[in-house]
């Protein structure tokens, strides 16, 4: 993927590349009105971005980004979800 990476390119991204849009959640940007039990997630908390799974009803964060560093944040959320990103 060429050129700046938000929110807005990584959701466009994943929809091009035909993941099921249940599959995550992405702060401000996709937002699905009813996500799978278990989904990705991209969000901010407490200055810092989030990216993990959702699962059993709880948020597991797997990696933390400054929020100045949201193309670091999107790019850990492509390479969970679309392999060889």
């Amino acid at each position: 993927m060429t050129g700046p990476l938000d929110r807005r390119t990584v959701c466009a991204a994943l929809r091009a590349a035909g993941v099921n849009d249940r599959l995550y959640s992405v702060e401000g940007v996709h937002e699905p009105a009813a996500p799978l039990p278990d989904f990705h997630f991209l969000r901010l908390r407490a200055g810092m971005w989030e990216t993990g799974l959702f699962e059993r009803g709880e948020y597991a964060v797997t990696a933390r980004f400054p929020a100045s560093e949201e193309a670091a944040a999107c790019h850990e959320l492509l390479r969970r979800l679309l392999p060889g990103e």
